[in-house]
């Protein structure tokens, strides 16, 4: 029986597939009643030997890379491996003190036996007994990934579950950082070769998740914590059986399979943070914090009083009737439901910590029938701190006028926290037949404090305080089937095979109570609002939320087939099938002061909550902004009947919160369609070609709401200024249908035994996101960035041309040279402006823009016994054509350029790694340098009056460093440290002639960890 939770998902597939593909039925028909026969198999005999004398090799590890079957060889170094699918093998052999030999294309006949015999060269002397202490080499250790890797017929860079516990990366943000020419933005977002993460898919066991960021295209990769990750696979050229816009690159994310025996794994960790811990002046609020699990959003939601309807706002009256009493009632109790706190606190955080555990286990069921069992818990809690940071409001009013604007401190403080679970079923039956049900949720929450502070004059100040609280979710249910229809087998050894899965996804972001708070305060701690504002652009309280359902079904069916001697090549055909829905709502609220009439006493004491005065150093407004006495009804009002100016009058309010009455909400639907087909061709002397083409439909729709039937958008005038225009909602929908041809060529020249040559042409497009196609304007806090979405964008075509030279020298060892050239159509950036004293990033789509840039890559043995280093480079150039119209706007301020680098990609990548282990005495260490070169954010424009800069990354290194400790037998501990340059984020507005001012600057701190790590 499948899970509850899995039914109504195939219930909705079986409906929404018959509305509107009936084929799919069909097929899934085909795979219900297709049988699985027993398989044609043949095995492997052979002996290992010493290379220089001859003598058998007893207890050498023998292993068949695709077929992930091992045996070790006998006292007299003989082995066999039997029940072995009839087809084409890569055979590794390990033996401690000699070096690990490789046999490629080992070639398998049914009930026969190939022979091989193996001779090791001795790496020392002295030969010692082996202790094995890992898990199956063949799942997740560097050598089998590269082993892999030199087999595929794409270009690919992977790193394995041993290098990223080597690294300790906590999540799979942290893992990419090491694969060539793969980068981390913020933390969470993949760019592969300087592309953003709209031309990068995100992929979990070949299975799209969604995203419910609602700024990014990109999944939030550090939600998948490494202990549920088995390997980080980045595919670099596309090839049809990937999805179309897989351009920059496709990140495969494999979670953990089921090992060959039971498996009991615990560690648990604590961590200190250099600026957080400890550190009293850490930045919070009162209720504030992820709590111990994260889950639930507690005072934070909605308040259910809020959703009741309110009378018009009331006029303070002393002659007001008993009604208009009963309406300012309503808005005391509708005011007073509010968390009472808006602004932020100072508490010492403590130490921060993680846990990890998994389990896994087989169970036979007789005959050739296994049923595996593996579940993973993961929890990670962090805090990160700055203080007296920049962020910067530059902008420039003419050609020589030089950068104006305004100079801001920034602090912050962040509270993480990270928990992924992930659950696999898998039923086997011989090799014939695997069936594999996986449930992944991940769960993050973010708690942030901010406050900014700004100098007008000498004797005013004004403050910018924001509380923003996000949980962000993602649950996959994943049913998946490989069927090998071995009765079906081609005479040179091929077997049918059909891939087929299911996937039900779902992915949220909340963040419930969102609260801005701005005022200005004199040197005597005199406070007051910002009289040039608006009160909505004084406070807000916003509840924002996304919920995202996405459900894909696809297949493959391959094909085998005789190439000429034990060469063989393949036929691939395939269908895919994509339907998101997305919804987005947000709720704003403000607060506004209603003076009290006449020049009592009364008033006058009411009319002093409208500021606030408090001598004491580092006093704040929003200490009381919301206390009791100065939100709602007055204290001292009049009774009803009885006017009296020695009160106030009976209905008076004081600060009351109010609805902003501008928000947008919208649904967005998505759906694609793809079918493909490609073939894997041998030629003689050891060329392969690649080929196909994949038809890909797209279809998007987006309908925004408002209340009042109009919304806000940027509209593009022709003096080349923008300006925020009011439309009807219904205007500003989207619908686009768009299809592509994609096909795709590649070619492999095996120069000689594990040396390759590639070459590779593929086209690809880029969509926009539902989030850039919306007029929703979100932002971080007070007259900070807003994003704000364009209905005119259209989806990106792109060519890529790629080449790459490798040397798999000996097992483990890579050397790599890679070529890589793209030319973009309409690509989507991202650019800056002011309007209406409000600043905004939008996406438009310019016209063209070309990548390119080479890669250098190798991983080695050093002379000294377990030392290994890997390192890898990549230099990237860019540019994207401005367009005419904006070049001559921008003319008027020194900012015209004829071409730009594209937005998002950085100018070159560094990784360097240096890792030793030695099993005897149970050490591992690893020391981690990255280098992220300058990258453009923004792109420079023209806004209502003034322009904004091309806003610059500055380049930043990494080095991080972790040794592991065997103590005894099934238990370790392990040291981390990571950010050990502490290198300051500093981001830069640089005009075409080279001026700069800075944007926004802050200091990071070094974190030390230590676990302990149980296996049972």
């Amino acid at each position: 029986m499948l899970p509850d939770c899995v039914l109504p998902s195939i219930d909705r597939i079986l409906r929404l597939c018959a509305s509107r593909r009936p084929w799919f039925l069909v097929l899934a028909g085909f795979l219900v009643v297709v049988p699985a026969e027993a398989a044609p198999l043949g095995g492997i005999r052979g002996i290992v030997v010493d290379r220089d004398f001859g003598v058998p090799l007893p207890g050498a590890r023998v292993s068949l890379v695709e077929a992930a079957l091992v045996t070790r060889s006998r006292d007299d170094g003989g082995f066999i491996i039997e029940h072995v699918p009839i087809g084409t093998y890569t055979v590794t052999i390990t033996c401690d003190g000699y070096d690990r030999e490789t046999v490629t294309s080992v070639a398998v006949s049914e009930g026969r036996l190939s022979e091989l015999r193996i001779e090791l060269l001795p790496e020392v002397i002295d030969m010692e007994e082996l202790v094995v202490t890992g898990a199956d080499l063949l799942g997740n250790s560097e050598i089998a990934i590269l082993e892999i890797r030199a087999e595929s017929v794409t270009l690919q860079d992977s790193i394995s579950a041993e290098l990223i516990s080597k690294a300790g990366a906590g999540d799979a943000a942290g893992a990419l950082k090491l694969v060539v020419g793969a980068s981390v933005v913020d933390g969470k977002y993949a760019t592969v070769r300087g592309l953003s993460d709209r031309y990068a898919g995100t992929t979990m066991n070949h299975v799209r998740i969604p995203s419910a960021d609602p700024r990014k295209r990109a999944v939030q990769i550090d939600l998948f914590p490494t202990g549920t990750i088995d390997s980080v696979t980045v595919t670099k050229t596309f090839s049809p059986d990937l999805q179309g816009d897989f351009t920059g690159g496709g990140i495969e994310i494999k979670t953990k399979s089921i090992p060959d025996s039971r498996v009991l794994d615990l560690s648990i960790s604590l961590e200190r943070d250099g600026e957080a811990s400890g550190n009293e002046r850490f930045l919070t609020y009162d209720g504030g914090g992820v709590g111990s699990l994260g889950y639930g959003l507690g005072d934070r939601g909605f308040p259910e009083l809020a959703n009741q309807p309110l009378p018009a706002f009331p006029s303070a009256n002393y002659n007001a009737s008993a009604q208009r009493v009963a309406d300012a009632e309503a808005w005391d109790r509708f005011t007073k439901v509010f968390d009472p706190v808006i602004g932020v606190s100072r508490e010492t955080p403590g130490l921060a910590g993680g846990l990890s555990l998994v389990a896994a286990d087989r169970f036979p069921l007789g005959g050739d029938r296994v049923l595996g069992v593996m579940g993973a818990l993961t929890y990670s809690h962090k805090y990160d701190f700055f203080e007296n940071g920049e962020n910067n409001v530059v902008n420039v009013s003419g050609k020589d006028s030089g950068f104006g604007g305004a100079e801001r401190s920034d602090s912050r403080g962040l509270d993480e926290l990270l928990i992924g679970t992930l659950g696999t079923l898998v039923y086997q039956q011989g090799d014939d037949l695997e069936i594999a049900l996986r449930a992944v949720v991940n769960h993050g929450a973010e708690d942030e404090a901010r406050v900014q502070e700004q100098s007008f004059g000498a004797d005013q100040v004004e403050q910018n305080q924001t509380l923003r609280y996000v949980e962000r979710g993602v649950r996959s249910i994943q049913l998946a089937g490989i069927h090998r229809f071995s009765a079906a087998a081609l005479p040179r050894g091929g077997i049918p095979q059909i891939d087929w899965t299911i996937a039900s996804n779902r992915t949220r972001q909340d963040e419930p109570d969102v609260r801005f708070f701005r005022n200005r305060y004199d040197g005597t701690n005199f406070f007051f609002p910002v009289g040039s504002s608006t009160p909505q652009q004084n406070s807000r309280r916003l509840f924002r939320g996304i919920v995202e359902d996405n459900l894909q079904v696809f297949t493959d069916f391959t094909l085998p087939f005789g190439a000429g001697g034990d060469r063989e090549g393949k036929l691939k055909i395939g269908l895919w099938f994509d339907d998101t829905d997305r919804r987005y709502g947000q709720d704003s609220f403000f607060y506004q002061f209603t003076p009290t009439l006449g020049n009592s006493d009364a008033a006058r004491f009411n009319n002093a909550f409208a500021t606030y005065s408090n001598p004491l150093p580092g006093a704040l407004w929003t200490d009381v902004f919301l206390d009791a006495e100065r939100i709602g009804l007055a204290g001292n009002r009049c009774p009803i009947g009885m006017p009296s100016f020695a009160c106030a009058p009976p209905n008076q309010l004081l600060w009351a919160i109010l609805p902003a009455g501008r928000d947008v909400d919208y649904s967005g639907e998505q759906r694609i369609e793809a079918t493909y087909a490609m073939a894997e061709l041998p030629l003689p002397g050891r060329w392969t070609v690649t080929g196909g083409a994949r038809l890909e439909l797209t279809e998007i729709a987006i309908d925004p709401f408002t209340r009042s039937g109009l919304l806000e958008v940027i509209e593009l005038q022709e003096s080349g200024d923008r300006a925020l225009v009011s439309v009807p909602a219904a205007t500003a929908s989207v619908s686009i249908t768009d299809r592509n041809l994609l096909p795709a060529l590649g070619v492999t020249w095996e120069v000689r035994p594990q040396m390759n040559l590639r070459f590779a042409w593929s086209r690809t497009i880029a969509r926009p996101t539902f989030r850039e196609l919306a007029p929703v304007a979100t932002e971080e806090f007070i007259a900070g960035d807003e994003f704000v979405g364009s209905a005119a964008l259209k989806l990106s075509t792109i060519r890529n041309w790629d080449a790459r030279w490798e040397w798999f020298r000996k097992s483990g060892d890579v050397l790599a040279a890679s070529l890589f050239y793209k030319e973009i159509s309409d690509p989507i950036e991202l650019i800056n402006f002011g309007v209406s004293d409000r600043y905004f990033v939008q996406p438009v789509n310019y016209e063209t823009g070309r990548v390119k840039g080479f890669e250098l890559e190798a991983r080695t043995a050093l002379p000294v016994d377990g030392l290994e280093l890997g390192a890898n480079y990549t230099w990237i150039d860019s540019e994207v054509d401005v367009p005419p119209a904006e070049i001559d706007s921008l003319d008027d301020y020194g900012l015209d350029e004829v071409s730009r680098r594209l937005q998002g990609q950085p100018e070159m990548l560094l990784n360097l790694n240096l890792t030793y282990d030695n099993d005897r005495r149970g050490v591992s260490a690893g020391l981690f340098y990255t280098y992220t070169g300058e990258l453009l954010q923004t792109g420079a424009a023209r806004g209502g009056g003034d322009a904004t800069p091309n806003l610059f990354e500055q380049a930043v290194g990494n080095l991080d460093f972790k040794i592991k400790q065997q103590l005894w037998e099934g238990f370790s501990v392990s040291l981390k440290a990571t950010n050990l340059l502490r290198a300051d984020r500093e981001t830069v507005y640089r005009t075409p002639d080279g001026h700069e001012a800075t944007k926004s600057r802050r200091d990071t701190a070094e974190r030390l960890s230590i676990a302990a790590a149980w296996s049972w």
